[in-house]
């Protein structure tokens, strides 16, 4: 487990290094994470590049290899919200239609909850946190 965890850590900055967009959401390009997504106790992962969003759900059998579920989007103009437009198949996919977000330069957060930029303080200490309970 330890190895897929850090490998998750590794690809996630490979994606923020990478990651860089001449349009107006360049500025939000990178990985963000939620502890306990949706009410479940599972790491929720957004993922931007430019205006596209992806959002992964991972609990700790098979955390970072494949996501439980995943869902597409897109923000709107103004980037008061992203409009989700594939929901996956994954029945528990709460991510439909579109939902408000506000940003600052180390989270985003959607309908009230806050993803923290992977390489911040705040997303460091959540993705040991996760990597500790996964571990026992």
């Amino acid at each position: 487990m330890t190895v897929s965890i850090a490998a998750l850590a590794a690809g996630s900055l490979i994606l923020t290094a990478c990651s860089g967009s001449s349009d107006s959401a360049g500025k939000l390009d990178g990985t963000y994470y939620v502890k306990d997504v949706n009410g479940t106790s599972k790491l929720g992962q957004l993922v931007v590049k430019g205006n596209s969003v992806s959002h992964h759900e991972y609990g700790c059998d098979g955390v970072y290899e494949k996501p439980g579920v995943t869902s597409t989007g897109e923000f709107n103009k103004d980037q008061s919200q992203i409009i989700w437009t594939v929901a996956g198949d994954d029945t528990r996919n709460r991510r439909t239609g579109s939902e408000p977000i506000s940003t600052s330069n180390t989270s985003i957060s959607i309908s009230g909850s806050a993803y923290v930029r992977d390489n911040s303080d705040a997303g460091k200490a959540l993705l040991d946190g996760f990597k500790t309970k996964c571990a026992k």
